[in-house]
């Protein structure tokens, strides 16, 4: 038996080999790898010694020529591949172990040039890879260290590696190839800013199994979509480790998300409370101001600002809708200090996902063991000014034979420009409450209405088939306390009734898109209560 091997990680290559010399096993390795063998006092033959051919071009070529590729890619269930291995002195080899350059690794440094980039795109060892994977009946193809000692045991106990073994073996080494080759890809398109190409592949890296998708009946894992770029890090399973206290800035190549963050305790996350997590994060990084929320079924049911304390922006996301907080999931902005700890000890919720943590909070917080705590380790807020989408960042949504893509919805404040278009307009007070309610909105479902008071979120009408009746729900949700709100809508009115609903509930003031062909009968009524109208000529529509 015969292996090749050619690895840039060199973890566990010295033990995993000196298995394989135990076994009878001849050894053959390209430059570095056989230097490391050669250290270690382990008997290796150089790739050049068995090609007759040394390494050229700085190392660029050094295993493809038919002495390497002959012995891998032949049958040896067919007699006339084996007569031309011995024609031509070709040993078959038997067992492939190959990982590649470090490119993403690479581009993650800042200031690497294209040429730097390139130099780290790995040609001979996807070749490996695909040949002897190709040719798993007969060649074992190892890319993870982590599967050295699954191959040593089988040999050992039953002298090969079993064919389920291989084949398995082989379909992470296509599809090693393949997210290497997609990261590349990635990194050259976005040199041109090209979101949407004619042929899309997106590299995932496992982080977890799930006990179950959204019900016990469905099966589920969690990926993430591995970053490429000068303000990339490798994403890691979220794990239980203490947390660093130290905020990184955030920037729009890289936003916090669920899929980096760290976490700190409790029982194992769940399908839908990642999906939660996930709408937590999002809303909270809408706003600068010290700012909680309350989420349920990926809706917030509560959300509310404080000028200074996280402590007075949970207890008023709380007063929203006590009754639907309870087993939700909280996001704040800020780190949780002790004060916010001790206020929602008595409530259970399900998940926290905040910035960090204060020790105090911790000590606190743990006495729930079962409550997820979730740190993204970085600052959360919106983006100072819009900047162009990396990959990663875009929204993938799947249908029946396909995917949607689209760009997030991440306008900012500078891509605000409201006007008003009513006989009155709004107060100042009505204006911060219009504003904070707009950030709201396009994180509920639509048809989505929102009233808010006092930088408060006090009712919401999400996911209705036509947008009265989400009216009517957010106006019932804030009974008494809509006299004097404000309201909020994804998209325009198509009717004036919304507005009506509004104005006999006490509502003051209204922010929406426009653009409906009955808009003027929209103004009219909101003239005929005297409610000021503002229209911002965009809309968050959030299926």
């Amino acid at each position: 038996m015969r292996a090749l091997l050619s690895v840039e990680n060199k973890e566990g290559l010295v033990s995993f080999a000196q298995g394989l010399q135990s076994l009878g096993v001849e050894l053959i390795a390209t430059g570095r790898t056989a230097a490391t063998l050669a250290a270690a006092s382990i008997p290796v033959t150089q790739v050049s010694d068995l090609t007759g051919f040394p390494e050229i071009l700085g190392g660029r070529v050094k295993t493809l020529h038919p002495a390497i590729h002959g012995g891998i890619l032949a049958k040896r269930d067919e007699p006339g591949q084996m007569e031309q291995l011995a024609e031509h002195g070709i040993a078959p080899i038997d067992l492939v172990v190959c990982n590649l350059y470090p490119f993403v690794e690479t581009i993650a440094q800042p200031g690497i040039s294209l040429e730097q980039a390139l130099e780290q795109v790995d040609v001979g060892g996807v070749t490996l890879l695909r040949a002897a994977a190709k040719n798993f009946q007969h060649v074992v193809v190892v890319v993870r260290p982590g599967d050295y000692e699954t191959v040593l045991r089988e040999v050992q106990e039953h002298g090969a590696v079993h064919l389920e073994t291989r084949r398995r073996l082989a379909a992470y080494a296509f599809q090693h190839t393949a997210s290497y080759d997609t990261h590349i890809a990635t990194y050259l398109r976005q040199l041109d800013g090209d979101l949407f190409p004619d042929e899309f592949t997106v590299a995932m890296e496992k982080l977890q199994p799930l006990r179950y998708g959204e019900n016990p009946h469905q099966e589920g894992a969690f990926y993430s979509w591995k970053k490429v770029g000068p303000s990339s890090t490798s994403s890691t399973a979220p794990t239980q480790r203490r947390n660093s206290g130290s905020l990184a800035p955030a920037t729009p190549q890289q936003m916090p998300s669920v899929a980096d963050a760290v976490v700190l305790q409790g029982k194992e996350l769940s399908f839908n409370n990642i999906l939660d997590l996930d709408a937590a994060l999002n809303t909270v990084a809408s706003f600068t101001a010290p700012t909680a929320v309350i989420i349920k079924h990926t809706n917030p049911c509560g959300l509310a600002c404080d000028k200074e304390h996280l402590v007075e922006a949970y207890k008023r996301a709380h007063q929203g809708d006590p009754v639907s907080a309870y087993g939700g999931i909280i996001g704040f902005n800020r780190s949780v200090d002790a004060a916010t700890a001790a206020e929602l000890t008595p409530i259970f919720y399900e998940a926290i996902i905040a910035p960090g943590y204060e020790p105090e909070a911790l000590e606190i917080l743990r006495n729930k063991k079962n409550l997820r705590l979730l740190s993204t380790n970085a600052v959360i807020g919106p983006p100072a000014t819009r900047s162009a989408f990396a990959p990663w960042q875009l929204d993938v949504r799947r249908v029946s034979g396909g995917f949607l893509v689209q760009t997030p919805d991440l306008l900012t404040e500078q891509d605000l420009h409201c006007r008003v278009v009513t006989e009155r307009e709004p107060t100042l007070e009505e204006v911060t409450d219009l504003l904070f309610a707009w950030k709201a909105v396009k994180h509920v479902k639509s048809n989505a209405i929102v009233l808010a008071k006092k930088l408060m979120v006090i009712g919401v009408g999400a996911g209705q088939t036509n947008r009265v009746y989400s009216v009517q729900i957010a106006v019932e949700k804030a009974a008494d306390r809509a006299r004097g709100s404000v309201l909020a809508s994804d998209a325009y009115f198509p009717f004036s009734d919304g507005v009506e609903a509004a104005a006999k509930a006490g509502v003051t003031a209204i922010i929406q898109p426009g653009g409906s062909i009955r808009d003027d009968e929209a103004i009219r009524m909101a003239n005929r209560y005297a409610i000021a109208m503002l229209v911002t000529g965009q809309r968050h529509f959030r299926h």
